[in-house]
């Protein structure tokens, strides 16, 4: 009977910076997906902060609209209030 010999093959490797190349892009590959999903949930709290203000301001107009009258209207930048004149049908 013949003996074989046990000889490991060696498989071939990348260089050391091709690896350092290959491992740097995948990790800024990961801390970018790391920012995007910080940024989705950032995106959230903004979107529930917005909806908030929304029903925060329509409450308030509401308040303002029975107060003054839904035929008011506020100017903005000095608080006074005008009417608004309903333009008559004509037939």
């Amino acid at each position: 009977m013949k003996k074989v010999k046990n000889t490991e093959v060696e498989n071939p490797k990348i260089t050391e910076n091709e690896l350092k190349s290959v491992q740097s892009m995948l990790n800024a590959f990961n801390q970018l997906k790391m920012q995007l999903g910080d940024l989705e949930l950032s995106k959230g709290s903004i979107i529930d902060q917005i909806n908030k203000v929304k029903a925060d301001y329509q409450a308030v107009e509401k308040e303002l609209s029975e107060k003054y009258g839904d035929d008011s209207q506020i100017d903005l930048a000095t608080g006074n209030i005008v009417k608004i004149k309903k333009e008559e049908k004509t037939e």
